[in-house]
């Protein structure tokens, strides 16, 4: 009994442990073992990738088409309904028709403003012409109701923001975007209006004793984010339309004294409240008056002359905003109401602008697009999601006060007649239709990449292929005893792709002629515009070395782009001298943290792993420029030159005088000749690279024990 018991449980073990085994082999079941499980297609809530710029325009022709249905404009009679056409026969009994949004909004000014740029993104004059229509309806009736005003003392509620603004909310975005229209048609006539606007912000608005916009609600003296954009942009706007610094000035004033009271350094937030009685401003990070303030700083950069002294502050303003902003984003691409806590509800009008301004901002070129892309690309796939049949913006948040505890954004309602999303996610579908046209962005690896050049591979994986010029390090080698040349350096060495381009060529486009190449080839590995520093910074190094073997020979030639900017512009430079002193810079470019060696710390390098495999490395001091004194050529003897002796010397390597070679002979020939040699300063003509290459060999044979003489052609 007890044996066969055993039997029993023996085979019940085997069986459930064999039963997963026998599973996992069955035809069909997806193993580690037969798929590159890394290509699994993920299960995204929204879509991912990179939109279709048709898709995109179909998004914004579907609000275009509910919005000409939903904001009317015409005049009907108060009792029967019946449309009146004659402007002139307004009076206590008529009024302006009621769709589903206002005509005269901060909201629909900017909606205007996003209609202006959509005809412009997609070249669709119908978004052009639904401002213009309701800028000229506005224009065309205000005289009456004017008149309605002036003789009873109100008038309809719909108008009377533009007649007679009581707040910022009634006067800024709609005066922006009026000077916008007004600038591309003349004839809608709206500079009343526009005067009208602009006389009550800068006149009649409401301030801080230090100036700030400021309201008396919730609390006295409250400053409020929303109001940046109620009032900055126009002022700015106001600049460029009157010819006039005054308001350009106040404009980058203004955005100071925002920034001051509102922006969280360490954040890179804006709060949504301040109060001036305050001892503690509770910082609640509200998403679309963040959105807001993002949008003014926009919309400032936009129109401030380049040269204005604000402009760099504000800038950089906008760059650590858009960082702190682009921290918070969703894993589904949305920002939150509260954009820091992700328990409250995605916001649709935030994100939407969030979208417009990242894509505007590498659009010109002010942020990265490796970076910044996939965040502009992953948002607007999320609020292209809340564009429902009808043309109608789900998931906006009504209007919001201001308040200093968080279940009042918490609890804030969401309609699609919350005219604040309307806008927005117009301006953000016209952006990144920019933004598809001037970027090149590939699915790579599953993953959305922005690339500086268009990338026509269609492998699911694919790494960067380089230079179209560039060759393979030791890919030429005839044989495994045949050595290599292998040349690194600047334009000088290589011009463009080497092909001559602009009719400008390096010396070691030709270097090959002079040797036997049965027995020895030349890979010119340089490029133009590296310095040393560059060359390695930027993996060209790593790419060369694996391909040097003993016996090859390296010549280095830099020094040309060496000095200049540690961090700034190009950023290529390196320290002075050749000791192992460095500097920590931040790089303009990334916000990212280099140390910088000096210029003979580098070539150090290339010398001592170079050696390490067994090759000969050549140092070469630069070529001197075409700059004279005299009858005497410059040269840089006391810089580069000496520096890249002084450090052949230390290696104990080979060094060849290049400069000096090549200005001796230039003063053989004198200056006449020596321009036809050279196409700028700097670079040489085909004549100029030919006769470089051979002083170089005569450099070379008169070098002594260097065994490259024996490759040379007799």
């Amino acid at each position: 009994m007890k044996k066969s018991c055993l039997t029993i449980i023996s085979f019940l073990l085997m069986n459930i442990i064999l039963i997963p085994v026998f599973g996992q082999n069955k035809p069909g079941v997806i193993t580690d073992s037969n798929t590159p499980l890394h290509l699994l297609e993920p299960d995204y809530n929204i879509p991912y990738g990179i939109p279709e710029k048709g898709n995109i325009k179909n998004d914004l022709d579907r609000i275009l088409a509910y919005l000409e249905d939903a904001t009317p404009t015409k005049l009907v009679d108060k009792d029967s309904g019946k449309e009146i056409k004659d402007f002139n026969s307004i009076n206590r009994n008529v009024s302006i028709s009621r769709g589903d949004f206002r005509l005269t909004s901060y909201e629909w000014g900017v909606t205007y403003a996003a209609m202006l740029a959509a005809a412009e993104a997609t070249g669709d004059n119908r978004y052009k012409e639904y401002v213009f229509d309701r800028f000229k309806f506005l224009a065309d009736v205000r005289p009456g109701y004017m008149k309605m005003l002036d003789d009873y003392g109100n008038t309809d509620s719909q108008i009377r923001s533009v007649l007679s603004p009581a707040a910022l909310d009634d006067a800024g975005a709609m005066c922006a975007a009026m000077i916008k229209a007004g600038t591309q048609n003349r004839e809608l006539q709206l500079d009343p209006m526009i005067q009208n606007y602009m006389n009550y912000i800068m006149h009649y608005e409401y301030r801080l004793f230090d100036g700030t916009f400021a309201r008396k609600r919730p609390q006295m003296n409250t400053v409020w984010l929303d109001d940046m954009f109620m009032s900055i942009p126009a002022i700015v706007q106001m600049g460029r339309y009157s010819g006039e610094n005054k308001y350009y000035n106040e404009a980058a004033r203004q955005i100071k004294l925002f920034a001051d009271k509102m922006f969280i350094e360490e954040r890179g937030l804006f709060r949504h409240g301040w109060v001036e009685s305050a001892d503690f401003h509770p910082s609640f990070f509200w998403g679309r008056a963040n959105g807001w303030a993002m949008l003014t700083l926009v919309e400032v950069l936009d129109v401030l002359p380049e040269n204005h002294p604000q402009r760099e502050s504000i800038l950089l303003l906008l760059k650590k905003h858009i960082h702190g902003v682009s921290a918070l984003q969703s894993g589904d691409g949305f920002w939150h109401q509260l954009v820091d806590r992700n328990d409250s509800y995605y916001e649709t009008s935030a994100t939407a602008i969030f979208v417009y301004c990242i894509a505007h901002a590498i659009n010109k070129g002010w942020i990265s697009p490796i970076s910044y892309g996939p965040v502009a690309t992953l948002g607007w796939n999320a609020v292209s999601t809340k564009i429902n049949d009808k043309g109608q913006v789900e998931g906006t948040c009504v209007g919001t006060g201001m308040a200093f505890d968080p279940a009042f954004y918490y609890s804030r309602p969401v309609s699609p007649f919350a005219a604040h999303g309307y806008g927005p996610i117009l301006w953000a579908g016209a952006e990144m239709i920019k933004l598809l046209d001037n970027q090149y962005p590939k699915m790579n690896d599953k993953a959305v990449q922005f690339y500086q050049t268009e990338q026509k591979t269609s492998a699911p994986i694919f790494s960067l292929g380089g230079r179209d010029d560039q060759i393979v390090s030791g890919s030429t080698r005839k044989n495994k005893s045949n050595p290599v040349i292998l040349l690194i350096g600047d334009s000088t060495v290589k011009n463009g792709s080497g092909k001559g381009d602009n009719d400008q060529w390096g010396w070691g486009s030709f270097f090959e002629q002079f040797f036997d190449t049965t027995r020895i080839t030349v890979e010119n590995h340089a490029l133009g515009g590296r310095s040393s520093r560059t060359f390695i910074t930027e993996g060209l190094w790593n790419k060369v070395l694996p391909g040097i073997q003993e016996g090859d020979y390296l010549f280095i030639q830099f020094g040309h782009n060496d000095g200049g900017p540690l961090n700034r512009g190009r950023a290529r430079a390196s320290l002075k001298g050749t000791g192992d002193e460095s500097e920590i810079v931040v790089m303009e470019s990334n916000g990212g943290q280099e140390e910088v060696f000096t210029y003979g710390n580098y070539l150090r390098k290339y010398i001592r792993q170079a050696k390490s495999r067994g090759a000969i490395p050549v140092v070469l001091s630069h070529t001197p420029g075409n700059s004279w004194e005299g009858d005497k050529m410059i040269r840089n003897s006391e810089t580069y030159g000496k520096w890249s002796r002084e450090i052949a010397e230390q290696e104990g390597v080979y060094y060849i005088d290049l400069n000096n070679l090549i200005a001796e002979k230039c003063e053989e020939i004198g200056k006449e000749k020596t321009n036809e040699l050279y196409k700028d300063r700097v670079h040489t003509s085909y004549d100029g690279a030919i006769l470089f290459g051979k002083t170089l060999i005569e450099g070379i044979k008169s070098t002594p024990k260097l065994s490259l003489n024996q490759y040379l052609k007799k």
